[in-house]
């Protein structure tokens, strides 16, 4: 909680004001609402709630977790999601609209249709068979429309896109270097912070020497993930666990390699901005592309 989950909401809230084009999703709230109850001040608490209003910091699932697939109730799982919904809520006057399993491991049929039923548009999901994930990604099927129930049908299918083969953390191999890749953070304390704030930084910035060799190596991957897809729009999730836990050192050194990309889009094929899930399937949606119906 400390040298971690309180670090990152305070600091993404922090940045994320800053600079309108900046978003964050923010899943489990769990640790969140320890953070507004017992971390955020009264100005944190100002900025969160204009962040969420202007849809720049989107809550996804809303649950306190994200809940296991194999052994859990399904009492249980509805209860956690109606204490995280219901918190969400009272509080901020929303409701989640996507849910995000990319943590369990395994995807039962049994999520799906539950969230289907709470009203979800889409599901994302990540770790499933890996020959199966090759294949589906050879044939572009990781988005299809799941029908999980025999008996309900329609009623609950539920659009789902599934990760690709680098799952939910940004690639951390660079070919350049033997550093973690797009992470610029280093390696969090505990049980605390550093006493002076400042974490170790395990990656190469990005600096008028190093912004190209990102670049490429961000294009390149882009281009490959591309692939497996059947719309033009890649989503390509930033970070990893904890990972903003310092995040003006994540935002300074996204920020200008975006620009770079985006002022050279005409030599590189592509182009790339900051989005939220909700941004990412509605432009999906709007690719109005008839999709794959999978049972359970």
């Amino acid at each position: 909680m400390h040298a971690y989950a309180a670090n990152v909401y305070t600091s993404v809230t922090e940045e994320l004001s800053k600079a309108k084009d900046r978003r964050f999703i923010a899943v489990e709230q769990e640790f969140f609402r320890l953070w507004w109850d017992t971390v955020a001040t009264d100005s944190h608490k100002r900025q969160v709630r204009q962040l969420v209003k202007e849809g720049r910091l989107e809550f996804i699932i809303g649950g306190q977790v994200m809940h296991d697939e194999a052994v859990t109730d399904l009492d249980d799982e509805i209860l956690q999601m109606t204490e995280g919904h219901g918190f969400l809520y009272q509080t901020f006057g929303v409701r989640p609209q996507f849910s995000w399993h990319v943590d369990p491991f395994g995807a039962s049929a049994t999520t799906p249709v539950l969230f289907a039923l709470a009203g979800f548009n889409a599901h994302l999901i990540s770790r499933i068979d890996y020959d199966l994930k090759d294949a589906m990604q050879k044939d572009k099927k990781l988005q299809f429309v799941w029908r999980g129930s025999p008996s309900l049908k329609e009623k609950q299918q539920i659009f789902t896109h599934t990760m690709d083969q680098f799952s939910y953390c940004t690639p951390s191999h660079l070919s350049f270097s033997n550093s973690s890749g797009f992470y610029w953070n280093g390696v969090a304390l505990f049980p605390d912070p550093p006493k002076d704030g400042v974490y170790p930084n395990m990656s190469l910035p990005v600096t008028k020497e190093t912004v190209s060799l990102y670049a490429r190596t961000m294009v390149d991957n882009i281009k490959q993930r591309a692939a497996w897809f059947r719309t033009n729009h890649v989503l390509w999730p930033w970070g990893c666990d904890k990972q903003f836990y310092n995040s003006s050192v994540q935002f300074n050194n996204m920020d200008p390699l975006m620009k770079y990309i985006n002022e050279n889009s005409k030599e590189f094929g592509v182009t790339v901005q900051y989005a939220t899930l909700g941004e990412y399937f509605q432009a999906v949606y709007k690719s109005n592309l008839v999709w794959e119906q999978r049972g359970s």
